[in-house]
């Protein structure tokens, strides 16, 4: 009898184990992806922070300077080619903040696919725009800027950003910085959005946003 009830309690507790440890797997595995998501969040959150300030100070993108603050603040795991950036200049303060976010613009990240080009290199290549090719984020889908329609200050910010003069002092800029994150495995991408929160499959961008006025 004693032997009866062994072999079933020790059924019993193979059937549990078999059903909670992928339960256990899954927190374990959600838990880890959250922190490596948050240390990409601070990132983005940083380097969007310190090209703003160069921005301010300056009025102009130094490729050099730009691409190492990106260098000095990626993870570890994360590639510089999957960070991406671009930047709207504003005449007029009230003209930027009449159409949120910041000028009306979607969020994405300014490149069709995965490549190993530099930030600044894209953004060159982007004239330091983002356009409906691009893929975009899923939330705060608004329109693609386009010149004077949304009041964006003059048609060429490339050349205002590249020249030794820069963007005019007093007026503002919005840089958005994004990066397409490196999920751990297919499986982990599903726990989040499936995978995507773009316009895009497979594709899940972290963003941040920032702006201010040239010195």
């Amino acid at each position: 009898m004693f032997g009866f009830f062994r072999k079933r309690f020790r059924g019993v507790a193979i059937l549990e184990t078999a059903i909670t440890l992928p339960i256990v797997l899954y927190v374990v595995f959600f838990s880890i992806e959250l922190i490596r998501i948050g240390l990409a969040q601070n990132a983005v959150d940083t380097i969007t922070k310190e090209c703003t300030f160069q921005l301010m100070a300056t009025g102009k993108v130094d490729k050099d300077k730009f691409d190492g603050i990106f260098k000095k603040y990626k993870p570890l795991g994360i590639p510089l080619g999957n960070f991406r950036y671009y930047i709207r200049i504003y005449s007029d303060i009230t003209d930027m903040m009449s159409k949120p976010p910041y000028g009306g613009e979607t969020i994405g990240w300014a490149d069709t696919g995965q490549n190993n080009d530099s930030p600044t290199s894209k953004a060159i290549a982007n004239k330091y725009g983002l356009t409906n090719s691009h893929i975009l984020l899923n939330k705060y889908q608004t329109s693609i800027c386009n010149g004077s329609e949304f009041g964006e200050y003059g048609n060429n910010r490339k050349t205002l950003l590249e020249s030794d003069d820069g963007v005019p002092s007093g007026y503002i800029f919005v840089l958005t910085v994004a990066v397409k994150f490196p999920f751990s495995s297919p499986f982990i991408a599903k726990l989040f959005s499936g995978g995507s929160n773009t316009n895009k499959r497979n594709v899940y961008i972290l963003w941040a946003r920032g702006s201010g006025m040239v010195n």
